[in-house]
């Protein structure tokens, strides 16, 4: 399986030892899952800021990291206007490589939940806290 990382977790996830972040690690070191990334502008511009420029060549060389290229800056402007969250992208990303999981932080951005959940769109769940380790399952990253 493959989950989506939200801005919003970067400083959380970067800890592995944060409690709630701790079964993340624990899927990918397992290897039953990655993170699914992409390359477009916005993509590189939240994860350079973020400071996960370093983490993110670690992930990719240890297998952790899934890139997606085609079609998502497509979807992206496609989304524009249509959805209730700013995070065009996100969604874009979600629907392109068929991610059903985004990890994201309790105090998050709800308009971005709600987009995610929704069922015309992602129809997904969204992480938030080690209670949801559950929506960590075998890797069925296509």
């Amino acid at each position: 399986m493959c989950v989506i990382l939200d801005t919003n977790t970067f400083g959380k996830f970067k800890d592995p030892t944060d409690e709630d972040m701790a079964p993340v690690w624990k899927w990918l070191d397992n290897r039953n899952g990655k993170i699914v990334y992409a390359n477009t502008k916005k993509f590189e511009d939240e994860w350079e800021k973020g400071g996960m420029s370093h983490l993110r060549g670690q992930m990719m060389r240890a297998g952790q990291l899934k890139l997606v290229s085609e079609g998502v800056q497509e979807k992206t402007d496609e989304l524009k206007g249509k959805i209730v969250s700013n995070d065009e992208h996100i969604i874009a990303l979600a629907l392109i490589a068929q991610v059903k999981v985004l990890v994201s932080y309790r105090e998050g951005d709800r308009d971005l939940f709600t987009d995610f959940k929704n069922r015309e769109l992602v129809s997904g769940k969204v992480y938030t806290r080690k209670a949801h380790a559950r929506m960590l399952t075998k890797d069925t990253c296509p």
